[in-house]
């Protein structure tokens, strides 16, 4: 960085800190002994138009659980499942690679929050976030934002031991101690309560809001109309396969409670029709408060899901396509980046340096794994990673290494390997390592590079007689009766 863009770096670092002091009114805080800010992506005149749009704005970030980027009309899915998403998808940047870091809440969750791979936050289980971890709770407090976590699912709360660092956190409980049945809790509306009284309270402030619907997540409940949409019809190009190999759940799955397999996939198309819906309505609340078009609003999902596709029903069991892939919307303030689309591979763990390289917020350069995006945004590059990696849980694990052009997935077994040219096999049938061994030895050579990067390596992925580094210590959730419950009926417990 050169003299100019240091004295660039420090004005922005302190018009930051002076922005929290006055228009928060709150105690200016030293940054932690250690904390070596990273550098501003650029300020080439095209990523200061949108950092510019998006000045003084509010962040709101909406997930809905376990949707799959393929079954999003934006995303090229012929079924009617998501019009206020495709609408948004027209005013905003559509990322078209956009993968997650983990297939099961709390994991992704925690990755999304802190910028960091699984094998780095270990937030797995019922272990906590490390104490001391940066996250965007934490961070945009610190510099005035007002924070705020709305969440369904209890895997993606402070419960879980992740989301401790918002200042107000709300979930299903809080609407009435007598809503406990599955309709109820499972259900986008009492949320949606909580998210209009706190926007009519709390709107005038500038803040961060991060909201978790359960929808499309199972048991797929929705009102009568919506499943009415897809009922007893053949879901769009379904073709069920089965696992790469001999993989140890298939007894698990076989004991998996479901109608047959196209009518699941119907069920699970409404419950994203009601997912959707309930990203209508917080926008429709954000404009009732007046503050829709003061807000970044971003709309993701934690996974996708699984239909049998590679064997793999539900998620968390395996890192293909339709489990790893998820949409990632991002709508700008001014009308900024209206209806753009991104290809480059982009993952879960680049929005937090992406949110704060807009707004102009300081973030570690340790400890956050994560690209910030604006470049790719303002066309200054036209990839933001070479490869983007994801793991998952099952009988064996698996971990995923995904290039534009190909996939390669380790079993954790330190045995299995299959690559998939995707160009000519993006359903990825077809196990081509024996064919193309130059491609798979680079991939794997990254990834021998990525496991040493991680606070505690997965080589076991490469070496079945490797010994573990021991995990480091964290606090960890003893989990009461009533998240138990609720978990289980999740698919969570077994």
């Amino acid at each position: 960085m050169d003299d100019r863009g240091r004295r660039r770096w420090l004005w922005w670092v302190l018009a930051a800190a002076l922005a929290a002091a006055v228009g928060a009114g709150v105690v200016l805080r030293r940054p932690s002994v250690g904390f070596a800010p990273a550098p501003f992506t650029s300020d080439e005149p095209r990523v200061e138009g949108i950092r510019e749009a998006a000045r003084g704005a509010n962040v709101v970030l909406v997930v809905i659980d376990a949707a799959r980027a393929d079954h999003v009309g934006c995303y090229g899915y012929p079924r009617d499942t998501t019009p206020n998403m495709d609408r948004l998808a027209g005013e905003s940047v559509r990322f078209e690679g956009h993968f997650c870091q983990f297939p099961r809440t709390k994991e992704s969750t925690a990755s999304l929050f802190a910028s960091q791979y699984s094998d780095s936050h270990l937030a797995s289980g019922n272990r906590h976030l490390m104490d001391g971890t940066f996250t965007m709770a934490k961070g945009l407090g610190e510099a005035g934002y007002r924070t705020v976590l709305f969440s369904s699912n209890p895997n993606a709360s402070p419960g879980a031991g992740i989301g401790l660092d918002f200042r107000e956190t709300y979930d299903q409980g809080d609407v009435d101690p007598l809503v406990r049945s599955w309709k109820e809790l499972t259900s986008p509306e009492p949320l949606l309560g909580l998210i209009g009284d706190w926007l009519r309270r709390n709107g005038g402030s500038r803040f961060f809001a991060y909201i978790h619907f359960d929808p499309p997540h199972q048991p797929y409940i929705q009102p009568e109309e919506m499943t009415a949409l897809f009922a007893g019809q053949e879901p769009p190009d379904f073709e069920a396969g089965d696992f790469a190999f001999p993989v140890g759940d298939r007894e698990v799955l076989r004991t998996c409670l479901h109608p047959p397999l196209p009518e699941w996939i119907n069920l699970y198309d409404a419950n994203l029709r009601y997912a959707d819906w309930a990203v209508g309505e917080v926008e429709r609340l954000l404009r009732e408060a007046g503050v829709f078009d003061k807000t970044l609003f971003v709309v993701t999902a934690d996974h996708g899901e699984g239909f049998g596709e590679h064997g793999y029903l539900w998620h968390e069991r395996g890192v293909y396509e339709e489990m790893a892939r998820i949409p990632l919307l991002m709508r700008f303030p001014a009308g900024a980046q209206r209806g753009r689309t991104v290809r480059g591979l982009t993952q879960a763990i680049d929005l937090l340096p992406t949110i704060f390289d807009t707004l102009v917020v300081p973030y570690p350069r340790d400890g956050v794994q994560g690209r910030s995006l604006l470049p790719l945004m303002a066309g200054l590059t036209d990839r933001a990673h070479e490869r983007v990696f994801c793991r998952s849980d099952g009988e064996p694990p698996s971990y995923l290494v995904r290039r534009p052009e190909w996939a390669l997935m380790l079993w954790g077994n330190g045995k299995w390997r299959a690559l998939y040219d995707l160009a000519g096999d993006p359903g990825q049938r077809e196990n081509v390592i024996e064919q193309h061994p130059e491609v798979a030895e680079e991939m794997l050579a990254a990834f021998r590079v990525f496991a040493a990067e991680q606070r505690r390596p997965p080589l076991d992925f490469l070496d079945p007689e490797v010994e573990l580094a021991p995990l480091p210590e964290a606090s960890e959730t003893e989990l009461t009766a009533e998240m138990e419950k609720r978990l289980r009926a999740l698919g969570y417990v077994k």
